[in-house]
């Protein structure tokens, strides 16, 4: 009985001796992997995409694709990588070289995914619009800063990038704001007197007065 445990004892303390293995695995492609992975959007997508590929996530990552959504964007996964890297998503490359930053947001998530890539929980989003979707989904919007005209997304009409919020008296208005007049009045001490009528309204000719 002592034997077996001091070769137990034995092969334990040359074990702890030995420095610990490298755990760390990173998600990213090395410089070594990086010409060919480089080389391999380029031979799919062209010199452009890939360059714009490489300014939109600094590094190539290596994973497998889980899924994809209706805003083109792409999901992939690599459960090698540490914990909290292991998931993330891949927005459609834009074409051009200036303000490519202008053509894609994390509201392009679409709500399915958006559980799966924060690790709220481990189902994919076609897994979850057939278990929990329902008749009365509203459809997904970007953030409403993505519709202007100066981000220039594809497929946009001028009525719909018209359709940000604009209040009146922000730059290039649609609203006019009318005249400004007083927004509050001295205190008088009589309810008799006080006017609650002294707003900044869009069209306050008639509350105010103003000539």
């Amino acid at each position: 009985m002592v034997e077996p445990v001091m070769a137990f004892a034995t092969r334990m303390m040359k074990k702890l001796s030995q420095p610990p293995p490298k755990l760390f695995y990173p998600s990213f492609v090395n410089f070594k992997g990086f010409l060919s992975k480089f080389k391999e959007v380029q031979r799919k997508d062209g010199f452009g995409l890939a360059y714009n590929k490489l300014r939109m996530e600094s590094f190539f990552r290596k994973g497998s694709l889980i899924g994809t959504d209706y805003n083109g964007n792409k999901y992939y996964e690599d459960r090698n990588a540490p914990y909290g890297r292991t998931r993330w998503v891949e927005f459609p490359t834009p074409g051009g070289v200036w303000c490519i930053e202008n053509q894609y947001d994390a509201s392009m998530i679409s709500p399915e995914w958006h559980g799966w890539l924060h690790y709220v929980h481990d189902k994919t989003g076609p897994q979850l619009a057939a278990e929990f979707e329902k008749p009365f989904k509203q459809p997904h919007k970007l953030n409403q800063a993505m519709l202007r005209p100066g981000y220039a997304r594809e497929g946009l009409d001028e009525p719909v990038a018209l359709g940000v919020h604009q209040p009146p008296g922000s730059y290039a208005l649609r609203v006019t704001r009318g005249r400004v007049g007083p927004k509050y009045e001295a205190w008088s001490g009589s309810p008799t007197l006080a006017n609650p009528e002294v707003r900044n309204y869009a069209d306050n000719s008639k509350t105010l007065h103003i000539p």
